[in-house]
């Protein structure tokens, strides 16, 4: 059986959902832990973070957040998310970083830096590779 949705339509909702991506980022993988000193407790630095992507994205939110009770503490929660093309080839993981280089419409975002949370599969027209992110100090 093959496709209803055609391999022009797929190229249509891509190409513009691409053009509104406006940053720029780079995405970089930490280097594993060279050693971990049982006296100390602390774990020696390995290699550094690998480059896997530098490239447009798009930073948005969900407005869907809401209150959490833990305890006797309210935590609030808000869904970032972050887009990159669909034809984008590097492979994404969790806890890989994200930095804002540029930002032509938001200047106060670049040098934002966020971490990957969720690695959204699957949907024959998906338009764009999606993420769940959390924002890092």
């Amino acid at each position: 059986m093959s496709s209803p949705i055609t391999a022009y339509a797929r190229k249509y909702v891509r190409d513009r959902a691409t053009e509104v991506m406006e940053y720029t980022c780079q995405i970089t993988r930490g280097g594993v832990p060279a050693g971990y000193d049982e006296d100390t407790l602390v774990y020696t630095a390995g290699g550094l973070a690998e480059g896997i992507y530098e490239g447009p994205c798009r930073v948005w939110e969900v407005s869907t957040g809401g209150v959490v009770v833990v305890g006797d503490t309210d935590v609030y929660t808000q869904a970032t998310n972050l887009s990159l093309p669909w034809d984008t080839p590097a492979v994404i993981k969790r806890y890989d970083e994200v930095e804002i280089l540029t930002a032509p419409q938001d200047p106060q975002i670049v040098g934002k830096r966020y971490e990957i949370q969720t690695i959204a599969k699957g949907g024959e027209l998906r338009a764009t590779r999606r993420f769940e992110i959390t924002g890092l100090m």
